[in-house]
């Protein structure tokens, strides 16, 4: 065991305790070390980490070993984003160039979801026409949207909801909906919203069998200890013919392949394993989906690169991403690079998309 310190009293709850995890979680097969000695580069929280990577070509599953202990990963979050105040207040300022943007991304999902009234109107496909023909925007603007404006709607779970916002989008949108997180503060100011969110892990709230007809995973499974049981979990209290819905930083994405060590999305110590498209449907398929289909999304892209060539410059990020001209240009080109790259190769994204049915 070893043991990273979080503070100079040297404490017990100062502690991430942490145990050797030699194997793949998946297949069970020795690691081979990838990388050596990150830091957080994000957060600041104090300790060295190590990566390995599963030594089966046929997996490829990354993981941080050791692996810290889960009663004690809390400490790695202390100053994590989702603590930051929410809400407009907590917004920059608003300037022409945002609200005009805003605009014509509001058009956009209304004419491509058709769920408000805007969407029938010319103008309104007039405003959207420019998203529709650059492309590098859909991925962000569809995503949970093209799960959510649907006509037949139920009983909705997004784990790990963080402040609750896509909660209320899918509320204010007809679905009868809830979420859990383990961050109380997140959880609180979910509920200052009305919202229906409880605090804890997807199995303590021992739902009933069959209780869902969608649930959203969105950049949770990779700060999971146990991926299999939770998917399996979610497997449970899906209704026969729901939805799941998986976003994770894909590890077999442009953006790792270019950054490598400086890649944004290993963030040691939060994110304990790292999918690729073949990882994360086996995970899928062990906790018995059937019906499963995965591919990559630009959602992430600008962010990736424009926080991983930080680091690789710096050595530490910077949340949120600078907003000069000039990140802002080279966050959109990559996600134009992207967008080509994966006209060739549906996996090529910095994100992964996972859609199962049971």
């Amino acid at each position: 065991m070893t043991v990273a310190n979080l503070a100079l009293d040297n404490s017990p709850a100062a502690q991430i305790r942490s145990r050797p995890c030699p194997n793949c979680l998946l297949c069970e097969t020795a690691g081979v070390r990838l990388y050596n000695d990150l830091r957080d580069r994000l957060f600041g929280v104090p300790g060295e980490w190590h990566f390995k990577q599963c030594a089966n070509p046929e997996c490829g599953l990354i993981w941080l070993d050791p692996m810290p202990f889960e009663e004690d990963i809390g400490n790695a979050y202390i100053n994590y984003f989702t603590h930051e105040a929410s809400g407009p207040a907590a917004q920059p300022p608003s300037s022409l160039t945002r609200r005009t943007a805003n605009v014509f991304r509001s058009a956009y999902q209304a004419y491509r979801f058709n769920y408000i009234e805007r969407a029938r109107k010319p103008l309104g496909w007039l405003l959207a026409l420019p998203i529709l023909l650059s492309r590098i925007e859909c991925d962000g603007l569809d995503i949970p949207l093209r799960y959510l404006a649907v006509s037949q709607k139920g009983r909705m779970l997004d784990v790990g909801c963080g402040d609750g916002s896509v909660v209320k989008l899918a509320r204010d949108l007809g679905w009868r909906a809830e979420g859990v997180d383990f961050d109380p503060e997140a959880v609180a100011t979910a509920r200052r919203k009305g919202l229906a969110v409880q605090t804890g892990s997807l199995s303590a709230q021992h739902y009933p069998d069959e209780s869902f007809d969608l649930v959203l995973l969105s950049h949770v499974i990779e700060h999971v200890h146990n991926p299999l049981a939770t998917v399996a979990e979610i497997h449970r209290v899906l209704r026969p013919g729901g939805t799941l819905v998986i976003t994770t930083p894909n590890a077999a994405g442009w953006g790792h392949r270019h950054f490598r060590a400086c890649w944004v999305n290993l963030d040691p110590p939060r994110h304990l394993q790292l999918f690729n498209g073949r990882t994360l449907s086996m995970i899928a398929a062990h906790a018995g989906f059937t019906k499963i289909n995965v591919s990559s999304t630009l959602r992430i892209t600008s962010f990736t690169f424009t926080i991983s060539r930080f680091i690789r410059r710096s050595g530490r990020g910077n949340t949120p991403p600078p907003t000069s001209l000039w990140t802002l240009v080279y966050g959109r080109a990559a996600t134009a690079a992207g967008l080509l790259m994966r006209m060739s190769n549906a996996l090529a994204g910095d994100e992964l998309l996972l859609e199962a049915r049971k």
